[in-house]
């Protein structure tokens, strides 16, 4: 399977903000639905993609998000946090049968990693490469 050679790649490239590791829990939900008949995208604008593209994309916009002014970034990485768990929540629920039976999870979870989001977003905000290229040395 494609996927199980990708997935480790898009890891590594992700970075360890809580919005990294939500939109690469998507990536990944997305990536074995549509690895299965019946499945698609259900955002339309990234509808018709491969799930490559769609966690490249995920990708591309949250480490974008990372270099705004803090009054972007702050809350668009909290937003692409709790989206992106709770994507992959509702892509767990479709996989299982019911999207909606994962509403009460991503409404719980949201409110209690919520403050954890916000805090780990004024961080990468303050320090966007904080786990970069300037720690290795």
């Amino acid at each position: 399977m494609k996927a199980a050679r990708v997935l480790p790649l898009v890891a590594i490239l992700a970075g360890c903000a809580h919005a990294d590791y939500g939109q690469l829990a998507d990536s990944t939900t997305t990536a074995v639905a549509l690895s299965r008949e019946g499945f698609a995208e259900g955002n339309p604008l990234l509808s018709g993609m491969s799930w490559p593209w769609i966690a490249a994309t995920k990708i591309v916009i949250t480490q974008a998000v990372k270099l705004t002014p803090p009054v972007v970034c702050e809350p668009g990485l909290t937003g692409l946090a709790l989206g992106g768990f709770g994507a992959a929540l509702w892509n767990i629920g479709v996989l299982a049968g019911s999207g909606p039976a994962a509403l009460p999870l991503i409404v719980v979870g949201g409110g209690f990693f919520w403050e954890s989001f916000v805090a780990d977003a004024r961080k990468t905000c303050a320090d966007p490469w904080a786990f970069g290229w300037r720690d290795a040395g």
